[in-house]
């Protein structure tokens, strides 16, 4: 009895309501934040992709807006104004005013020379829309692999808690499974929006570029008639 009483005395007591006290739960940019260094590299090359994204979309989208010129200028060839149909062609701010342009300023020459003027033209014109495209192509290759190389940092952050410590429990390993898993996703997550958005860009750059080859073959035909 003497020693039921002394353990008694002996153990805490503890209030039968005593409330669990918790962490508070992190924000979704503490969570990030944990991702480590790594993260610079990547959100660096988020802000280059954006902006090329950008850029690139606004000058597509100009350009897009292709109307028939051939059709426009026709009426004037027939009619000899050739300096009005240029004029007209250099206004239009687009690839293909450009290309007919080119057409224009070198009639009197034989079609076959007329036809490679163009041809050049053309490809100039689709270079400068292309312009920066190669930066997306990259970096769709490029961020993933700077994630893997933080899944990489984080597996080795993990096994040197695990040397420090000699305890293989969650919370010695979870700062090194942040690390991992966050520059993992981060890096993906920008390879697919680069990736994404190159094909996209490139299909509405081929849709150009036919309606160009097809107004230049179209300016071709007329000359060929004359």
């Amino acid at each position: 009895m003497n020693l039921m009483l002394i353990l008694q005395v002996v153990a805490p007591q503890l209030p039968a309501n005593t409330p669990v006290v918790t962490n508070q739960s992190e924000t979704m940019y503490d969570i990030v934040l944990k991702g480590g260094w790594i993260l610079a590299p990547i959100a660096f090359l988020l802000l280059v992709a954006v902006y090329v994204i950008i850029v690139r979309s606004i000058e597509i989208h100009k350009a897009s807006k292709t109307k028939n010129l051939v059709d426009k200028i026709a009426p004037m060839l027939k009619e000899g104004s050739i300096d009005k149909a240029l004029s007209i062609c250099e206004m239009s701010d687009m690839p293909i005013g450009e290309v007919l342009s080119c057409g224009l300023k070198n009639l009197g020459n034989s079609v076959l020379d007329i036809k490679d003027s163009m041809e050049a033209e053309a490809r100039q014109q689709v270079d400068e829309l292309s312009k920066g495209m190669n930066y997306l192509a990259i970096i769709s290759s490029v961020a993933p692999m700077f994630g893997f190389l933080g899944t990489i940092f984080g597996v080795i952050k993990i096994f040197y808690s695990i040397s420090l410590t000699d305890n293989i429990s969650i919370g010695t390993i979870s700062g090194g499974l942040y690390q991992k898993m966050i520059s993992s996703a981060a890096g993906l997550l920008v390879g697919i929006i680069a990736f994404s958005a190159y094909h996209i860009l490139n299909g509405r750059m081929d849709r150009i570029i036919s309606s160009m080859e097809r107004q230049s073959n179209q300016f071709l035909n007329m000359l060929r008639k004359k």
